[in-house]
């Protein structure tokens, strides 16, 4: 069984802990502080390895194997590296209040101020919804939640923690900080440092990367334009918060909540019509239930607020029936979720439309054709195949 290891990420710390970009972000402030934070992507990388080596080499004592993950997902492979603490910890946060949103986020999940911690540890133990879920589910809704429910929320709160250190001088210099450690939970180190990052991502800069490709939203050089975007908003947090410019900051930071949602939402369709696909058959798919269970949890909140029954048909579709979802013909509905996800993105604040694109020709904006009795699986079939040479490397199409 593959235990702890206090120096396991030494060597590689030692050479890049004055790392001054990541994917050609480049820190302002504490450059070890922004690289450190930046390994939460490695960390979750980890408890995924933990769980597969159970899974797949000690079948008969693969709790054992969940065990040790949850270890490292409590405490972390080396607490003093991350200034937040471990993955469990960052999922706890009790400085995420500052979030305006996160008070939504708290009321659909029964006043849970730790839901995602709180799935994620059912996960581990075999608890709730979980109880009837295979190993392999468990696993893949851990990686996801880890990867996207936890880092968003994360993300938000040091975001919106800068607005209120931008009002005293004294306090801008560690504003810039927040914002640089947002900067690195969006992006990850794995991306490396080179302008647009690798594509050996797997945070939600990366998922933005994978998901452009289907819904048409990359730019003439392979990348997202959603994280152009965020990328460029950053930098503007920057100036605006050295700077004392508060007014503008709070609107930054508002624009950037709204285009983290892209991603998300984007992921969700795209498992969705996967889905789909899969339990249509007969040709052998790849299914994303766990994924899309978590991925809709991560945006229900957001959805409830604005429109009540588009909430209620993306549960149902994503989550009621998990993790039964393939045995479920009313979980497996493309095109009903598609309505849903685009009556509520009519409504919610800030978010555009044409940011998100169109999947299968079906696009989200006012006057965008919409599905009506599926989202063409011959199209996610043929798309979920192709593999696309990118700069030089092979894409799966894909989520992993």
């Amino acid at each position: 069984m593959v235990g702890f290891m206090d120096a396991d990420d030494l060597p590689q710390c030692r050479m890049d802990a004055h790392t001054k970009s990541l994917a050609g972000y480049k820190y302002e402030q504490n450059r070890r502080v922004g690289y450190l934070s930046s390994h939460i992507d490695v960390e979750a990388k980890k408890i995924e390895i933990y769980i597969e080596n159970g899974m797949y080499h000690f079948p008969d004592t693969q709790e054992k194997s969940f065990g040790t993950a949850f270890d490292l997902y409590r405490y972390g492979q080396h607490p003093n590296h991350l200034k937040a603490g471990s993955l469990g910890q960052i999922a706890r946060n009790t400085n995420r209040d500052v979030v305006p949103a996160f008070a939504d986020f708290r009321n659909y999940f029964s006043s849970d101020d730790y839901y995602a911690d709180t799935m994620i540890r059912n996960a581990f133990q075999r608890k709730g919804v979980f109880a009837g879920a295979t190993a392999d589910q468990r696993k893949r809704f851990i990686a996801f939640a880890l990867k996207y429910m936890v880092t968003h929320m994360a993300i938000l709160e040091k975001l919106y923690s800068t607005t209120v250190l931008c009002i005293k001088p004294e306090d801008r210099a560690e504003g810039a900080t927040r914002i640089d450690i947002a900067a690195s939970y969006f992006i990850g180190s794995l991306e490396g440092t080179s302008d647009g990052g690798s594509f050996d991502g797997s945070l939600l800069h990366m998922l933005s990367k994978r998901m452009c490709i289907h819904f048409g939203t990359c730019s003439a050089s392979n990348q997202a334009l959603i994280n152009e975007r965020i990328i460029s908003l950053l930098y503007s947090g920057l100036g605006e918060v050295e700077a004392g410019a508060c007014e503008s900051l709070q609107r930054t930071v508002e624009d950037i909540e709204s285009a983290l949602v892209v991603p998300l939402i984007q992921s969700l369709l795209f498992s969705s019509r996967q889905n789909e696909v899969h339990y249509n058959g007969p040709v052998e798919t790849q299914e994303f239930y766990p994924e899309g269970y978590a991925l809709a949890q991560s945006i229900l909140p957001l959805v409830n607020k604005k429109d009540t029954s588009a909430a209620i048909n993306i549960k149902n579709l994503m989550v009621a029936a998990f993790p039964s979802q393939g045995n479920d013909a009313g979980s497996n509905d493309s095109a009903k979720l598609f309505r849903a996800v685009k009556s509520a993105v009519s409504k919610m604040d800030g978010v555009d439309c044409s940011q998100i694109g169109s999947l299968g020709g079906y696009g989200l904006c006012e006057g965008d054709p919409s599905p009506v009795l599926n989202m063409n699986p011959a199209y996610g079939l043929s798309a979920s195949l192709v593999v696309l040479g990118i700069t030089g490397l092979l894409l799966s199409l894909a989520f992993v």
